[in-house]
């Protein structure tokens, strides 16, 4: 795996690696609003990398889910380096879930497979977990518990 990226000047940083669609981070200089940070993408790396697992191990589990949504917020320490000190990933899903089996592809996801949100708990944040099924919240800021049963 490799990304390479360049400084365009009033813009950012742009990613160039070939076969790839570029993207430009933020940086201090541009301050181009725009475009998202590095903790920004980081955030995103996460909901993404846990949401790919989550789906995965439902539709394994054969739960009927309408719809999948995604939100996730983290805070930061105030002194540099200024690291995630707490992170949420709200997952919010409509459809024939049950809440059991979603809280099991959550917990095997945060704890087991999803690398980014892993490395991100050993750099010492609080990682968290909120769960809605059809717009009733289920979990909020639950710590994910260790899975380690097949998710089939």
């Amino acid at each position: 795996m490799k990304v390479s990226f360049k400084y365009v000047e009033n813009g950012g940083f742009q990613s160039d690696v070939p076969d790839k669609v570029p993207i430009t981070l933020k940086n201090s200089i541009a301050n181009n609003t725009e475009n998202f940070s590095p903790t920004e993408h980081l955030l995103i790396a996460m909901g993404g990398c846990s949401s790919d697992d989550v789906v995965g191990i439902l539709n394994k589990m054969k739960v009927g889910f309408r719809s999948f949504r995604c939100e996730v917020t983290g805070e930061r320490a105030e002194e540099h380096p200024k690291t995630l000190t707490h992170v949420n990933i709200h997952y919010i899903l409509e459809g024939d879930v049950d809440p059991e089996k979603a809280r099991k592809a959550i917990g095997l996801s945060l704890t087991k497979y999803c690398s980014v949100s892993i490395i991100v708990k050993r750099g010492g944040a609080d990682l968290r977990y909120s769960l809605t099924i059809n717009n009733k919240n289920i979990d909020t800021e639950r710590v994910p518990e260790e899975a380690v049963a097949s998710p089939a």
